[in-house]
């Protein structure tokens, strides 16, 4: 039945394609300059183009039988399609791209090779700046923003009936360890080809466990302002494990992992309750309180999104204001007691939020009503 699904499959890559196969001379530059940003415009730059559009060329020639045993890459898809790879073309394929020359040129020949398989749906990702392996924090930051990307692309296809597998046949041994943590929360199996066979080693995913989420909720307050980089200090985070940090600059934030912890856990918590605002400039009524916690679930999970927006956009430097929260004074006295609103959401009834609003140092929500 599984067989049946519309498959996802993202695939990071390597420059197995640039190595299999050559000469030492050319394995060695290949590894020489694989953190490399740019192409080398010396000879040894020539060289390597040389050797990438050889390459490519040979790549586009021959049976997909024979492309498996130059790509680690194209094995994985190859043995994931049973070598039937006419089965199955309306499945999207996504590459991911190392943030440097090598590993992008082998990103774009592997999509070529899809698309001369008749593969139409391939997303190349190569503009994830920092994903190299030749800075840490650089890499931290990176794999910061994977997981965000991948948090808001893939459960939508996720809910579109496709089934997600991550190809971890290819790509670098940090990308592919990174990969294989975030697959227990967004891919239902990651599979590697086993040892020196061709078979396929399948790891599905695993329930994470509610005690994350419980613990969560226990500094949820800080966790919030880590989230949208607001200032926290040492003391107060030292509830938070320390692996869910990361320290760049002297300034604190979450780490890739905390940030898949928050962006997993986040929904469930903010549909519960309207939890306590995030930053000390917002307050409100018992009436306010009282109106939200009645709410459907997906109404709360607004609410607490909206004071969020509401935060940045009091503490924030710039006072950033999205179209979302569009916090704006109210012309007139249409309510009595309060002078601005903001949105609370805009679909269906379009409620509002009510306060009083003291430039950007204080605001007192008074009640939550229909627009007016």
């Amino acid at each position: 039945m599984l067989e049946n699904l519309r498959r996802l499959i993202l695939s990071p890559c390597g420059t197995s394609l640039l190595t299999n196969k050559t000469s030492n001379e050319i394995r060695s530059l290949v590894f020489k300059y694989a953190n490399l940003v740019s192409s080398l415009s010396n000879e040894k730059g020539k060289e390597l183009l040389e050797h990438i559009k050889e390459r490519k060329e040979y790549l586009l020639s021959i049976k997909p039988e024979e492309a498996a045993k130059f790509s680690a890459e194209i094995n994985g898809i190859y043995r994931i399609y049973n070598g039937n790879l006419s089965s199955k073309k309306e499945d999207i394929h996504i590459l991911l791209a190392t943030d440097t020359w090598l590993g992008k040129e082998t990103a774009k020949m592997v999509a070529e090779w899809l698309k001369k398989q008749g593969f139409s749906q391939i997303q190349v990702w190569d503009d994830i700046g920092g994903l190299r392996t030749d800075n840490l924090d650089n890499f931290h930051c990176a794999i910061a923003e994977l997981v965000k990307r991948i948090h808001q692309i893939l459960p939508d296809y996720k809910r579109a009936g496709y089934r997600i597998i991550f190809n971890l046949t290819g790509g670098f041994k940090s990308i592919q360890g990174v990969l294989q943590t975030l697959a227990q929360f967004y891919a239902d199996e990651a599979v590697y080809i086993f040892e020196s066979s061709n078979e396929l080693l399948r790891i599905p995913r695993i329930p994470v466990s509610l005690e994350i989420i419980s613990s969560l909720k226990k500094a949820l307050n800080i966790w919030r302002r880590l989230a949208l980089g607001l200032p926290v200090s040492k003391q107060e985070i030292q509830i938070i494990p320390d692996s869910f940090l990361i320290e760049i600059d002297n300034e604190v934030t979450l780490s890739p992992w905390g940030e898949l912890v928050w962006q997993q856990s986040k929904r469930k918590v903010y549909e519960e309750r309207l939890w306590p605002p995030p930053s000390e400039r917002i307050s409100w009524t018992k009436e306010f309180e009282k109106a939200v916690n009645e709410l459907p679930p997906d109404r709360r999970y607004e609410i607490n999104k909206r004071l969020d927006e509401l935060t940045l956009h009091l503490e924030k430097p710039e006072h950033p204001n999205p179209r979302s929260l569009n916090c704006h004074k109210l012309t007139g006295k249409p309510l009595p007691g309060c002078t601005h609103e903001i949105y609370a959401w805009s679909d269906r009834d379009a409620a509002r939020i009510y306060g009083r609003c003291s430039g950007h140092e204080r605001f007192e929500i008074v009640r939550l009503d229909k627009h007016l």
